[in-house]
């Protein structure tokens, strides 16, 4: 969990998971309480827990980690942290970078990627009362609109606007705009480099990606600059990795070819002064050794990332560029928490005598008792694998004899009931040992909770990504079971199939501690980043409840926003419904009554489960 939670979150002794908002031991809260104070106020699970201290805790400590780098290479320059505002559209977030760059004078920017997300930031650094403070950096494909929306910012209001161009053919249109609103641009260029990662996003970079300028289109447009007076105009050079790059050998040759690209344009006349290498920033999402594993640390990847620019400073007598980074990922992640109930089936009881299906005699009545001695014996058994190979051969025996009509549906049930038995026992001897791993799948509780994975954890379908799903209580004890969590939608990838627990390794299972109730409160880790803004309304389930936890000092804290649910109502409006429409046919069908009085109540409430 370390890994992970990187000191935001935790387990007191007492079992309660905690969260530390800046890390600091003294200004922890359980979860638990937090989650009753919002109920108290009128929300209701599912419930998105937004703190924006670790928002700004991620921040400092991205500027940090630059910071000592720049140190220890003794790099002339200076560091920019900019935050991607796809990663989450959050107005609040938005607001946090404004505020981090006047509160704690830091160099922040902002990145966008598409007109509407430019109207966002434009609003809100305007609403800063102070428009230059931050830049904003915008990439993304574009048309006339996007390019003059971004040129007479910079005429109207004196922001630091920088149009990045992304494909070649956008920059007639740049030069076109600009000479006919009377605007120097500041401009930008995405480069295509040849340097490709592995991972699910490694289609962003190398030579087939959308994205960018390759070396003829680079040396075209610098050409074309030149022709047209507008050379200097020519700022920032730009690339993008693509996210969750998890090894820095792929950043350190990324930075090489990068490093090489921008001497190159500085000595063909551009005067740049600004380096954005992008996002790719790995986080951990498991305990370690998954294929989301990064081999680095924040640390090892600013200290690779402004070494490689130093030694091209040094070499080729560059001045020092402004390093940006674009870090979604590694600066929203941790920031938020979905905290959720689930309702657990009861595992199956140890099979005895007493049973009421015990098939005493009968066709199969030999067959059931052979299987019990099984059973029996695997309580001790030396050889886990044995028992595991027995098990699945007794259980395929028993579902031909039923197929063939030889075996009672009692009779099936009770094969069923053993096969169970032996799984669970099975998997808390052996977990993770070869095929045995399979064993706690097999044996696993069914485990409904109350969200959507395709609202509000998307990626976990989508991409496959692992994230930590851990019970917020009840963690000071071993657990004596597992669990299969699925979702709500009728859907059968509605499931968490790889999630990260307290333990170590990422598992199919979660662990818990039966307490006899049958539910959980779980929380789901990590999804600041990108769920919020990729969910969609499969099975017409919107948002959860939501709220803004922030800290005070002396160690308190208060819930500063609490947003409701989305009711059906207005989930029901985006595909397409008139609500008005729906409640008049109704109650011109059902004359009024029980049934409109219950159809209005459901329209208003959530899909959710109560």
């Amino acid at each position: 969990m370390d890994d992970w939670a990187e000191g935001y979150f935790s387990v007191a002794e007492s079992g309660e998971l905690v969260v530390r908002p800046t890390k600091d031991s003294e200004a922890s809260h359980n979860l638990s309480d937090l989650v009753e104070a919002c109920v108290g106020a009128g929300a209701s699970l599912p419930l998105l827990l937004n703190f924006p201290d670790i928002f700004r805790d991620r921040i400092r400590t991205q500027h940090a980690c630059f910071a000592d780098a720049i140190e220890r290479y003794g790099y002339q320059g200076s560091y920019a942290c900019a935050f991607p505002v796809k990663a989450n559209h959050s107005g609040d977030l938005v607001r946090s970078v404004l505020s981090a760059a006047e509160e704690d004078s830091l160099r922040c920017s902002l990145e966008v990627g598409s007109k509407p997300e430019l109207l966002a930031a434009l609003s809100e650094v305007c609403a800063s009362g102070a428009p230059g403070c931050a830049q904003i950096i915008c990439n993304g494909f574009k048309d006339r609109k996007y390019v003059e929306l971004a040129l007479l910012a910079r005429k109207a209001l004196g922001a630091d606007v920088v149009l990045c161009v992304d494909r070649y053919e956008e920059l007639e249109l740049v030069i076109e705009s600009s000479s006919s609103l009377g605007v120097e641009p500041a401009l930008g260029v995405r480069a295509k480099l040849s340097t490709r990662h592995g991972g699910h996003w490694g289609a962003t970079s190398g030579p087939g990606s959308k994205f960018g300028l390759g070396a003829r289109e680079m040396v075209l447009l610098v050409r074309r600059l030149r022709d047209t007076g507008m050379l200097g105009s020519l700022r920032m050079l730009h690339f993008h990795l693509g996210s969750q790059v998890a090894e820095i050998s792929v950043v350190k040759r990324a930075m090489r070819e990068a490093c090489a690209l921008y001497a190159e344009l500085v000595s063909l006349g551009a005067p740049l002064g600004s380096l954005d290498v992008g996002g790719g920033l790995a986080l951990t999402y498991d305990g370690g050794g998954g294929p989301w594993t990064p081999d680095h640390t924040a640390q090892n990847y600013a200290n690779d990332v402004v070494a490689s620019v130093n030694d091209m400073c040094v070499q080729k007598k560059v001045d020092a560029p402004v390093i940006v980074t674009e870090s979604g990922r590694y600066l929203a992640s941790h920031h938020s928490v979905l905290v959720f109930e689930a309702s657990c089936g009861q595992p199956s009881l140890p099979p005895g005598p007493e049973a009421e299906t015990r098939a005493a005699g009968g066709a199969m009545g030999y067959f059931l008792d052979t299987f019990e001695e099984v059973y029996e014996e695997s309580a001790g058994a030396s050889d886990p694998e044995e028992a595991y190979a027995d098990a699945h051969q007794f259980r395929a025996e028993a579902q031909s004899a039923f197929s063939l009509g030889v075996m009672t549906l009692e009779e099936l049930a009770r094969a069923e009931e053993l096969f169970d038995g032996i799984m669970e026992r099975v998997s808390r001897r052996a977990p993770g040992v070869g095929r045995l791993e399979s064993a706690r799948t097999s044996g696993a509780v069914p485990c409904l909770a109350n969200l959507s994975v395709f609202r509000s954890a998307i990626d976990a379908w989508a991409v496959k990504q692992t994230f930590p799903l851990v019970p917020i209580s009840g963690l000071a004890e071993e657990p004596d079971a597992h669990a299969r969590v699925y979702d709500l939608t009728c859907d059968s990838d509605g499931e968490f199939r790889s999630v990260a627990t307290s333990g170590d390794a990422p598992s199919s299972v979660l662990p818990f501690r039966r307490d006899g109730s049958g539910c959980l409160t779980l929380g789901l880790f990590l999804v600041g980043a990108y769920q919020r803004s990729l969910g969609c309304d499969h099975n017409l389930l919107g948002g959860t409840w939501e709220a803004t936890v922030a800290m005070r000092e002396g160690g308190g804290w208060e819930v500063e926003g609490l947003v409701g649910a989305e009711g059906a109502e207005e989930v029901l409006r985006r595909a397409g419904y008139d609500a008005g429409r729906m409640r008049r046919g109704v109650e011109a069908a059902a004359k009024g009554g029980e049934l409109q009085e219950l159809f209005d109540e459901v329209l208003r409430d959530s899909g959710y489960l109560k």
